[in-house]
């Protein structure tokens, strides 16, 4: 079943997928690299734990060495939380295609005279076109709002839906008040996502298809699948951190 589709994927399922996506020959991972070095690709570090990402690039891909080359943090303060020793996770986009890893260590080296920060050459990494990304289920007892621009002169409110599942390509959004409208195809700027615990990620969406569901209660619900439209670097980077983090929960409560 494609991660993007109505069923909610198995932790089996899941899994399986992301195996799918994963490279693990180091030619391959040399090559990801080497390519956000030459185009000079920014790239965020999510640090565990925390709500701050650093953004950085990459300076050079040392093979023999075993280790890859970052710019330093802008700030004594980030650069001393990266060397923790919690690690972060590496995300940049390549082409439309999401280039991940866990770090590990982070330590403070020195490249061409200048601070840099120094990480080994990741085992693994995880490589997640845009239309493979997985959604994952939002949770039905305490729903997140996605509030919608008023559509209609008439009709001049925003409408609160909520979030029934979300990933790094798109989102659904359902309500039962019967404004959302069934049309596919339109375009919804000014989309706020009320994630909890990070601010709200403002996105521009685009229906891809709507179906009506019945409720236990006999009320119908509207469903809508959407697909994000130019979402911006550090929305995209913080939406795909809560992913990740809601993730790391599932996997922890197995």
């Amino acid at each position: 079943m494609h991660p993007n589709s109505q069923h909610a994927p198995s932790a089996a399922e899941h899994d399986d997928f992301l195996a799918r996506c994963t490279l693990h020959s180091r030619a391959d991972i040399l090559f990801q690299l080497r390519a956000i070095q030459k185009r000079k690709l920014l790239v965020n570090l999510d640090l565990h734990g925390s709500r701050e990402i650093v953004v950085t690039s990459v300076l050079a891909v040392n093979e023999a060495r075993n280790t890859l080359i970052l710019d330093a943090a802008p700030g004594d303060a980030l650069n001393q939380n990266l060397m923790s020793g919690k690690g972060a996770e590496f995300v940049a986009q390549l082409d439309g295609v999401s280039i991940s890893f866990a770090t590990g260590p982070v330590t403070l080296c020195e490249y061409e005279k200048l601070p840099a920060l120094r990480i080994a050459l990741p085992k693994s990494m995880v490589r997640l076109q845009r239309r493979e990304h997985f959604r994952v289920q939002m949770p039905i007892a305490n729903p997140v709002k996605c509030i919608v621009p008023s559509m209609s002169a008439d009709d001049p409110d925003p409408i609160t839906a909520h979030i029934v599942d979300i990933g790094c390509g798109g989102v659904a959004i359902a309500e039962t008040g019967g404004r959302l409208g069934m049309e596919t195809g339109r375009i919804l700027a000014g989309c706020k996502l009320l994630l909890p615990e990070t601010d709200p990620i403002v996105t521009t969406l685009e229906v891809c298809n709507s179906a009506q569901i019945r409720l236990h209660n006999g009320a119908f619900q509207t469903r809508l699948g959407c697909k994000f439209i130019d979402l911006p670097n550090d929305m995209a980077a913080r939406l795909q951190r809560y992913v990740m983090d809601i993730e790391r929960a599932r996997r922890n409560s197995l």
